[in-house]
């Protein structure tokens, strides 16, 4: 069986929540028509950016349902799906394939240190339940402790043929080689790192599951799209903004400042869901102040300015 895979710029996608911690699921609508109408070539939700974590499998489904709906086809949706429990990895897994998103992608199991045989027989189980549905291994070890190595990706590719790729948010760049290297034919390698998004199509990934896109998608779309073009300094130009962008937002509480550049581009994202939080009104000046040195405007009432 052969398996379309995915190319581009991926929204990692944020989960709008109500300050009762409901989900907002009209806000989910307009985030996911704002990000079509801005270029991504595609979405990915409930993952570390979406606080797939803190959402209960209910409520997973819910969000993955309700996004692949509202993208109706325009553009494909990859859900995370992983979980610490291969149990629930499968029944979410399922869950995506039944609503015709084109694949999952999935953590490793996390809080216990893992050696590679326990990673492997995590995805084994994952893979062998669902074998006509495409599969992604989610390597992102800052977050779960354990890693899934080049060798172990290359096994489960060659057992499985639908673990048809890999989103390496290790931060390592050579890993992300090693990986290509151990999978020479048909991998799809999504950069998990912004930063690392143009490196990684130089030496043939297939695009990037950025976070910096769910609220800032221009220069995020504009690496991939001049890279298409063959407009290498133009790539690298919007690849340097998107470099500074993740470090701004990198330097605060996580997911509250994309939820924030939200609010003031007029899309309602919410807030945290707990124990994140949100931004300080101090925060919040700050972000705005350093937005505006890079030349992104955004005024508190959710109009572009400048």
């Amino acid at each position: 069986m052969e398996f379309k895979k995915v190319k581009g710029v991926i929204a990692a996608t944020v989960t709008p929540f109500l300050r009762d911690g409901r989900i907002d699921f009209d806000a989910l609508d307009n985030l996911t028509d704002f990000l079509i109408d801005k270029g991504v070539h595609g979405l990915f939700p409930c993952g570390s950016t979406g606080e797939g974590v803190f959402m209960d499998i209910d409520e997973r489904k819910a969000v993955a349902l309700r996004t692949v709906r509202r993208a109706a086809g325009r553009i494909p949706v990859i859900i995370h799906t992983g979980t610490l429990r291969p149990a629930e990895a499968i029944d979410l897994t399922r869950h995506a394939r039944e609503i015709g998103a084109v694949g999952a992608g999935l953590i490793p199991p996390y809080y216990f240190g893992m050696d590679a045989t326990c990673i492997y027989e995590h995805y084994r189980a994952v893979a062998q339940a669902v074998p006509d549905y495409p599969i992604y291994v989610y390597n992102i070890p800052p977050n779960v402790k354990n890693a899934v190595g080049p060798d172990v990706l290359a096994r489960l590719n060659h057992e499985f043929p639908n673990v048809i790729g890999v989103k390496d948010s290790s931060g390592d760049f050579m890993n992300f080689i090693n990986y290509q290297q151990a999978v020479p034919k048909g991998l799809c390698a999504l950069m998990g790192n912004d930063a690392q998004i143009y490196s990684a199509l130089a030496i043939g990934g297939s695009g990037g599951v950025a976070a910096t896109s769910t609220a800032i998608p221009e220069p995020v779309v504009a690496i991939y799209d001049n890279w298409l073009r063959g407009d290498h300094a133009k790539a690298l130009e919007a690849q340097d903004k998107v470099i500074k962008l993740r470090a701004l937002f990198r330097s605060f509480t996580p997911i509250a400042p994309y939820k924030k550049v939200l609010e003031w581009r007029g899309i309602k994202a919410g807030i945290p869901r707990l124990p994140l939080r949100d931004l300080t009104e101090a925060e919040s000046n700050r972000l705005r102040s350093a937005l505006a040195e890079l030349g992104f405007n955004f005024s508190p009432q959710g109009r572009a300015a400048g």
